[in-house]
């Protein structure tokens, strides 16, 4: 009897010891079914948190363990509670060459896929786009440290699927690729590139005929007539060439340009809220007007959240770090318990470019709005502190006070603001 328990008792500590953890080599496609969930930095509840994934989105599981999944989140080892999810059994798998051999390839992959995934947006059918700059590298991940697989060409076309923080998820012989879209152009016609694939080169080739059969073709009496061509051509004052070329760059002063634009707050977190107006509805209104008046002027741009959306102040700072822009502009409205508080306010980390930037466009603000002048200051903020790249944080009047809140809210001071704005980036960049 006694030998039939420890018998037991030992089967028992072995079901313990190895059924808990089921790994997932090439992983396993999940569902949320909470309205959202945690990412946790261990299989525990009292783990720190990571980030959140809302309701529907799909996450990829590599490993099972005590009722937590193994996944990851901006290339970091994540957990996730399994009662939350369910399996996506009719979701299409990857292709079979996508399948990594290591967790090291996992992790690189699951990046590709999973990172910012709550402001991730599908195209089901995907989306045609054509290159607009020289020469555009294709890489591994949504990442511009990541390696290159291809380039692309001026004028080639691409078919996206996905969009993460400003960069379009494609395929390249049929592995999973990357590509920053400020680079592309959105075809007016949406087509679908078949397979996916990046496009073969669409190059334009001049004619195969040579010189010296054209001229063969050419009448007896051309070679007088090209030689007088040749002579007007030689006196036409090159001014012409370069009077367009001003014209086009007072037109589009920020041809080139790439802004990311950062509405602040959203979804669970309002900002400053006022007796008829939230922070977060504000900041993404006067968002859309300052995108809509850089894009008219040749700008290409990059929304941290386009809708009422949450996201972290980390996820913020990682569209930009990764996207590499010309200027990070945060945009929002202030709040003080002095309900007296009023004005406008630019601020900056501490870094050169980053304050000339500030006073720019602080100088411009005030040039445009008839609000108190707050001046341009230093300040610690996650989001200009973290990131890489020139930031600044604007903060355009007081919800908190009861006659600021009233004009600040109107599409004209809104407008005005933009202005003000675009006036103080291109006294900067131009």
């Amino acid at each position: 009897m006694k030998y039939n328990i420890m018998i037991g008792i030992a089967f028992l500590v072995c079901l313990f010891i190895f059924l808990p953890t089921v790994h997932a080599d090439d992983g396993k496609m999940y569902q949320v079914d909470a309205e959202t969930i945690e990412l946790m930095d261990a299989p525990s509840k009292e783990a720190t948190i990571l980030g959140e994934l809302k309701q529907d989105y799909k996450v990829t599981i590599f490993e099972e363990s005590n009722g937590w999944g193994k996944t990851f989140y901006n290339g970091e080892q994540a957990w996730v509670a399994l009662y939350q999810l369910s399996a996506a059994d009719n979701l299409e798998t990857e292709p079979e060459n996508e399948q990594t051999d290591t967790e090291e390839q996992h992790m690189e992959t699951a990046a590709a896929t999973e990172t910012n995934i709550a402001s991730a947006k599908s195209a089901d059918n995907g989306e045609l786009y054509r290159v607009q700059a020289p020469a555009v590298n294709v890489r591994q991940a949504p990442d511009k440290n990541a390696a290159v697989v291809t380039q692309m060409l001026h004028g080639e076309k691409i078919t996206i699927f996905e969009e993460s923080y400003g960069w379009g998820k494609t395929y390249y012989q049929n592995e999973e690729v990357w590509i920053a879209l400020y680079l592309l152009d959105k075809e007016e016609e949406n087509e679908s590139a078949g397979n996916g694939e990046v496009s073969e080169e669409m190059k334009t080739t001049d004619s195969p005929e040579t010189e010296e059969e054209i001229n063969k073709e050419a009448p007896e009496d051309s070679t007088e007539q090209k030689d007088d061509e040749t002579e007007n051509e030689d006196t036409e004052p090159q001014a012409d060439e370069q009077e367009v070329q001003a014209e086009q760059n007072s037109e589009n002063p920020f041809a080139g340009r790439y802004f990311v634009i950062d509405p602040g707050h959203g979804g669970k977190d309002p900002g400053a809220i006022g007796s008829e107006v939230y922070e977060k509805t504000l900041a993404l209104s006067t968002a859309k007007k300052l995108s809509e008046q850089l894009r008219q002027l040749g700008a290409s741009v990059t929304f941290t959240r386009e809708d009422d959306t949450y996201l972290s102040l980390e996820e913020r700072t990682n569209i930009s770090n990764t996207t590499n822009p010309d200027a990070f502009i945060s945009l929002h409205y202030n709040s003080s318990e002095d309900q007296a508080a009023h004005g406008v306010e630019t601020f900056y980390k501490n870094e050169s470019e980053s304050r000339e930037l500030a006073q720019s466009i602080q100088t411009s603000l005030m040039n445009h709005v008839d609000l108190h002048d707050r001046g341009a200051k230093q300040a610690g903020f996650q989001v200009l502190q973290e990131n890489h790249q020139t930031a600044v944080l604007i903060e355009l009047g007081f919800i908190s006070n009861a006659d600021e809140q009233q004009v600040i809210q109107t599409d004209d001071y809104q407008q005005n603001a933009t202005n003000g704005i675009v006036a103080g980036l291109d006294a900067y960049f131009n």
